[in-house]
Protein backbone atom coordinates (compact mmCIF):
# COMPACT_ATOMS: atom_id res chain seq x y z
CA UNK A 1 0.00 0.00 0.00
CA UNK A 2 1.63 3.26 -0.60
CA UNK A 3 1.43 5.83 1.81
CA UNK A 4 1.20 9.73 1.37
CA UNK A 5 4.00 10.95 4.45
CA UNK A 6 5.96 9.79 7.23
CA UNK A 7 3.13 10.43 9.53
CA UNK A 8 0.37 8.42 7.74
CA UNK A 9 3.18 5.61 7.86
CA UNK A 10 3.16 6.38 11.77
CA UNK A 11 -0.37 6.27 12.47
CA UNK A 12 -0.67 3.10 10.61
CA UNK A 13 2.16 1.52 12.99
CA UNK A 14 0.13 2.35 15.88
CA UNK A 15 -3.47 1.26 14.12
CA UNK A 16 -0.99 -2.51 13.21
CA UNK A 17 -0.17 -2.88 16.89
CA UNK A 18 -3.18 -1.81 18.17
CA UNK A 19 -5.52 -4.27 16.11
CA UNK A 20 -2.69 -7.62 17.00
CA UNK A 21 -3.07 -6.52 21.25
CA UNK A 22 -6.78 -6.78 20.85
CA UNK A 23 -6.54 -9.97 19.06
CA UNK A 24 -4.16 -11.28 21.42
CA UNK A 25 -6.59 -10.33 24.28
CA UNK A 26 -9.46 -11.84 22.75
CA UNK A 27 -7.67 -15.18 22.32
CA UNK A 28 -6.66 -15.09 25.68
CA UNK A 29 -10.06 -14.55 27.03
CA UNK A 30 -12.04 -17.03 24.93
CA UNK A 31 -13.40 -20.06 25.95
CA UNK A 32 -15.79 -22.46 24.42
CA UNK A 33 -17.24 -22.73 20.88
CA UNK A 34 -21.07 -21.58 20.52
CA UNK A 35 -21.30 -21.59 16.34
CA UNK A 36 -18.75 -21.84 14.30
CA UNK A 37 -18.51 -20.62 10.39
CA UNK A 38 -14.93 -21.82 9.67
CA UNK A 39 -13.65 -23.10 7.39
CA UNK A 40 -16.74 -22.39 5.13
CA UNK A 41 -17.57 -19.70 3.25
CA UNK A 42 -21.34 -20.30 2.82
CA UNK A 43 -22.84 -18.90 5.87
CA UNK A 44 -24.78 -20.96 8.00
CA UNK A 45 -28.49 -19.57 9.08
CA UNK A 46 -28.53 -20.60 12.77
CA UNK A 47 -27.71 -17.27 15.27
CA UNK A 48 -24.93 -16.80 18.12
CA UNK A 49 -27.40 -16.95 21.62
CA UNK A 50 -27.84 -13.26 22.91
CA UNK A 51 -24.74 -11.78 24.58
CA UNK A 52 -22.05 -14.21 23.16
CA UNK A 53 -19.08 -12.78 21.04
CA UNK A 54 -17.46 -15.67 18.73
CA UNK A 55 -14.20 -14.84 17.22
CA UNK A 56 -12.58 -16.57 14.37
CA UNK A 57 -8.79 -16.86 12.73
CA UNK A 58 -7.24 -18.27 10.59
CA UNK A 59 -4.37 -18.26 7.76
CA UNK A 60 -5.01 -19.45 4.04
CA UNK A 61 -2.22 -19.82 1.45
CA UNK A 62 -3.57 -20.52 -2.29
CA UNK A 63 -1.50 -21.45 -5.12
CA UNK A 64 -1.77 -19.37 -8.47
CA UNK A 65 -4.26 -16.89 -6.65
CA UNK A 66 -5.79 -14.37 -9.76
CA UNK A 67 -6.12 -10.38 -9.37
CA UNK A 68 -7.68 -10.30 -13.13
CA UNK A 69 -8.27 -5.52 -12.72
CA UNK A 70 -4.28 -5.62 -11.72
CA UNK A 71 -3.55 -8.64 -13.85
CA UNK A 72 -1.17 -10.42 -11.15
CA UNK A 73 -1.24 -13.81 -10.02
CA UNK A 74 0.94 -16.06 -7.99
CA UNK A 75 0.80 -17.70 -4.61
CA UNK A 76 -0.76 -15.43 -1.75
CA UNK A 77 -1.11 -15.98 1.88
CA UNK A 78 -3.80 -14.53 3.89
CA UNK A 79 -2.99 -13.75 7.76
CA UNK A 80 -5.83 -13.19 10.31
CA UNK A 81 -8.84 -14.15 8.01
CA UNK A 82 -11.82 -14.58 10.66
CA UNK A 83 -14.01 -11.37 12.37
CA UNK A 84 -15.87 -11.19 15.00
CA UNK A 85 -19.78 -12.68 15.86
CA UNK A 86 -22.09 -10.56 18.21
CA UNK A 87 -25.35 -12.23 19.44
CA UNK A 88 -27.34 -9.40 19.50
CA UNK A 89 -30.98 -11.13 20.39
CA UNK A 90 -33.05 -14.22 19.33
CA UNK A 91 -33.44 -12.89 16.38
CA UNK A 92 -30.14 -10.54 15.56
CA UNK A 93 -26.19 -11.49 15.19
CA UNK A 94 -23.79 -8.42 14.19
CA UNK A 95 -20.39 -9.52 11.88
CA UNK A 96 -17.00 -7.68 11.57
CA UNK A 97 -15.02 -10.08 9.12
CA UNK A 98 -12.20 -10.41 6.32
CA UNK A 99 -8.55 -10.33 6.23
CA UNK A 100 -6.24 -8.36 8.17
CA UNK A 101 -3.59 -8.44 5.63
CA UNK A 102 -2.69 -10.70 2.28
CA UNK A 103 0.91 -11.02 0.61
CA UNK A 104 1.02 -12.30 -3.13
CA UNK A 105 4.21 -13.39 -4.36
CA UNK A 106 4.11 -12.68 -7.84
CA UNK A 107 4.91 -14.90 -10.49
CA UNK A 108 1.96 -13.74 -13.43
CA UNK A 109 1.69 -10.23 -14.34
CA UNK A 110 4.99 -8.95 -13.09
CA UNK A 111 7.79 -10.08 -10.22
CA UNK A 112 8.10 -9.52 -6.42
CA UNK A 113 6.36 -9.29 -3.13
CA UNK A 114 3.02 -7.41 -2.90
CA UNK A 115 0.96 -7.18 0.26
CA UNK A 116 -1.89 -4.91 1.42
CA UNK A 117 -4.64 -4.73 4.33
CA UNK A 118 -7.45 -7.17 2.94
CA UNK A 119 -11.23 -6.35 2.22
CA UNK A 120 -13.76 -5.93 5.27
CA UNK A 121 -16.81 -6.82 5.54
CA UNK A 122 -19.62 -5.50 8.09
CA UNK A 123 -22.82 -7.64 7.98
CA UNK A 124 -25.64 -8.70 10.19
CA UNK A 125 -27.80 -11.72 10.43
CA UNK A 126 -31.54 -11.54 10.86
CA UNK A 127 -33.81 -14.60 11.73
CA UNK A 128 -37.12 -15.07 9.74
CA UNK A 129 -38.07 -18.41 10.21
CA UNK A 130 -36.25 -21.15 13.13
CA UNK A 131 -36.30 -24.80 12.12
CA UNK A 132 -39.12 -26.23 13.78
CA UNK A 133 -40.68 -29.48 11.96
CA UNK A 134 -40.82 -29.39 8.55
CA UNK A 135 -40.15 -25.96 8.83
CA UNK A 136 -35.98 -24.94 7.88
CA UNK A 137 -33.85 -22.34 9.33
CA UNK A 138 -34.29 -18.94 7.32
CA UNK A 139 -32.45 -15.84 8.03
CA UNK A 140 -31.70 -13.25 5.87
CA UNK A 141 -28.14 -11.31 5.53
CA UNK A 142 -27.24 -7.68 4.06
CA UNK A 143 -23.67 -7.13 3.98
CA UNK A 144 -21.05 -3.52 3.15
CA UNK A 145 -17.82 -5.18 1.92
CA UNK A 146 -15.14 -2.07 2.40
CA UNK A 147 -12.42 -1.08 0.18
CA UNK A 148 -9.65 -1.35 2.51
CA UNK A 149 -7.20 -3.22 -0.25
CA UNK A 150 -5.90 -0.71 -2.13
CA UNK A 151 -5.63 -0.76 -6.55
CA UNK A 152 -1.94 0.65 -6.17
CA UNK A 153 -0.98 -2.75 -4.53
CA UNK A 154 -2.94 -4.73 -7.32
CA UNK A 155 -4.56 -6.94 -4.53
CA UNK A 156 -7.82 -4.34 -4.37
CA UNK A 157 -10.04 -2.46 -6.79
CA UNK A 158 -10.92 0.50 -3.95
CA UNK A 159 -15.12 -0.92 -4.67
CA UNK A 160 -17.72 -0.80 -2.10
CA UNK A 161 -19.88 -3.63 -2.24
CA UNK A 162 -23.40 -4.64 -1.08
CA UNK A 163 -24.23 -8.28 -0.87
CA UNK A 164 -27.89 -9.34 0.49
CA UNK A 165 -28.19 -12.98 0.78
CA UNK A 166 -31.35 -15.66 2.35
CA UNK A 167 -29.79 -18.46 4.08
CA UNK A 168 -31.69 -21.54 4.74
CA UNK A 169 -30.49 -24.81 6.52
CA UNK A 170 -32.05 -27.64 7.78
CA UNK A 171 -31.35 -30.65 9.52
CA UNK A 172 -31.00 -33.93 7.77
CA UNK A 173 -30.24 -36.64 10.36
CA UNK A 174 -27.39 -35.71 11.99
CA UNK A 175 -26.01 -33.79 9.43
CA UNK A 176 -26.94 -30.28 8.61
CA UNK A 177 -27.76 -29.00 4.88
CA UNK A 178 -27.64 -25.34 4.31
CA UNK A 179 -27.68 -23.06 1.17
CA UNK A 180 -27.22 -19.40 0.40
CA UNK A 181 -28.72 -17.33 -2.63
CA UNK A 182 -28.73 -13.75 -2.83
CA UNK A 183 -27.58 -10.40 -5.40
CA UNK A 184 -23.92 -8.88 -5.15
CA UNK A 185 -24.13 -4.98 -6.24
CA UNK A 186 -20.28 -4.51 -7.06
CA UNK A 187 -18.61 -1.24 -7.97
CA UNK A 188 -17.64 -1.98 -11.08
CA UNK A 189 -13.57 -1.87 -11.65
CA UNK A 190 -13.01 0.13 -14.75
CA UNK A 191 -15.73 2.05 -15.45
CA UNK A 192 -16.64 5.22 -13.80
CA UNK A 193 -20.20 5.23 -12.49
CA UNK A 194 -21.19 1.58 -13.34
CA UNK A 195 -21.80 -1.49 -11.47
CA UNK A 196 -21.99 -5.43 -12.08
CA UNK A 197 -24.81 -7.03 -10.47
CA UNK A 198 -23.86 -10.83 -9.58
CA UNK A 199 -25.73 -13.91 -8.69
CA UNK A 200 -24.07 -15.12 -5.32
CA UNK A 201 -24.87 -18.64 -3.80
CA UNK A 202 -23.42 -21.36 -2.07
CA UNK A 203 -24.63 -25.07 -0.49
CA UNK A 204 -22.44 -26.67 2.33
CA UNK A 205 -23.18 -29.44 4.32
CA UNK A 206 -21.69 -30.17 8.53
CA UNK A 207 -22.32 -34.03 8.96
CA UNK A 208 -20.76 -34.77 12.40
CA UNK A 209 -18.08 -38.00 12.75
CA UNK A 210 -17.75 -37.94 16.15
CA UNK A 211 -18.79 -36.32 19.84
CA UNK A 212 -16.12 -33.89 19.35
CA UNK A 213 -15.31 -33.89 15.26
CA UNK A 214 -17.79 -33.33 12.15
CA UNK A 215 -17.00 -33.00 8.58
CA UNK A 216 -17.34 -29.55 6.08
CA UNK A 217 -18.00 -29.49 2.77
CA UNK A 218 -18.81 -27.17 0.53
CA UNK A 219 -19.68 -25.23 -3.36
CA UNK A 220 -19.71 -21.28 -2.84
CA UNK A 221 -19.30 -18.65 -5.52
CA UNK A 222 -20.90 -15.78 -7.85
CA UNK A 223 -22.47 -16.25 -11.55
CA UNK A 224 -22.82 -13.00 -13.62
CA UNK A 225 -24.76 -13.30 -16.92
CA UNK A 226 -23.39 -10.41 -18.71
CA UNK A 227 -21.66 -11.93 -22.11
CA UNK A 228 -18.88 -9.73 -21.38
CA UNK A 229 -18.39 -8.77 -17.75
CA UNK A 230 -15.78 -6.16 -17.19
CA UNK A 231 -12.45 -6.97 -15.22
CA UNK A 232 -13.53 -7.40 -11.37
CA UNK A 233 -16.90 -8.65 -11.92
CA UNK A 234 -16.35 -12.26 -13.58
CA UNK A 235 -17.94 -15.06 -12.60
CA UNK A 236 -16.02 -17.26 -9.09
CA UNK A 237 -16.41 -20.59 -7.73
CA UNK A 238 -14.70 -23.12 -5.22
CA UNK A 239 -14.97 -25.61 -3.81
CA UNK A 240 -14.01 -26.54 0.05
CA UNK A 241 -13.51 -29.80 2.07
CA UNK A 242 -12.24 -29.92 5.64
CA UNK A 243 -12.44 -30.75 9.42
CA UNK A 244 -13.58 -29.35 12.19
CA UNK A 245 -12.18 -30.77 16.15
CA UNK A 246 -12.35 -29.71 19.63
CA UNK A 247 -8.65 -30.58 21.22
CA UNK A 248 -6.80 -28.48 24.23
CA UNK A 249 -9.91 -27.12 25.28
CA UNK A 250 -10.16 -24.89 21.44
CA UNK A 251 -12.05 -25.74 18.34
CA UNK A 252 -9.68 -25.97 15.40
CA UNK A 253 -10.53 -26.15 11.63
CA UNK A 254 -8.63 -27.64 8.66
CA UNK A 255 -9.46 -27.56 5.16
CA UNK A 256 -8.33 -27.89 1.26
CA UNK A 257 -9.89 -25.33 -1.47
CA UNK A 258 -10.20 -25.83 -5.06
CA UNK A 259 -10.94 -23.01 -7.88
CA UNK A 260 -13.58 -24.04 -10.19
CA UNK A 261 -12.69 -21.03 -12.77
CA UNK A 262 -9.60 -20.13 -14.48
CA UNK A 263 -9.47 -16.99 -12.37
CA UNK A 264 -9.61 -18.72 -9.04
CA UNK A 265 -7.07 -20.04 -7.39
CA UNK A 266 -5.70 -23.79 -8.52
CA UNK A 267 -5.52 -24.86 -4.65
CA UNK A 268 -5.16 -24.10 -1.00
CA UNK A 269 -5.12 -24.82 2.49
CA UNK A 270 -7.00 -23.16 5.16
CA UNK A 271 -6.52 -23.76 8.78
CA UNK A 272 -7.73 -21.89 11.88
CA UNK A 273 -9.47 -21.30 15.41
CA UNK A 274 -13.06 -20.60 16.65
CA UNK A 275 -12.95 -19.37 20.58
CA UNK A 276 -16.19 -17.63 22.32
CA UNK A 277 -17.62 -16.16 25.42
CA UNK A 278 -20.30 -14.32 27.28
CA UNK A 279 -20.70 -10.72 27.87
CA UNK A 280 -23.59 -11.72 30.10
Amino acid sequence: MTLDSDSTESVLRGIRSDVALIVCVVFLISSNLMAQQRPLLTEDPRLIPEGDVVLENGLGYFERARFPVSGLGGDQLSALTGGVHFGLGSRAEFQITGTLHNFLWVNEGGTGRRNDWGDGVIATKIAIVTESGSLPDITFQPSIVLPNASNESGLGTDGTHFLGKVLIGKSVGPAYVFGNIGLGILDDAVRAAAQQDVLLYGLAAIVPVTGSTSLALEVNGLENFQSFPTLGGEDRAQARFGFRWQAFGLDWDAGVTAGLTDLDHRVGVVFGTTHSFSLR
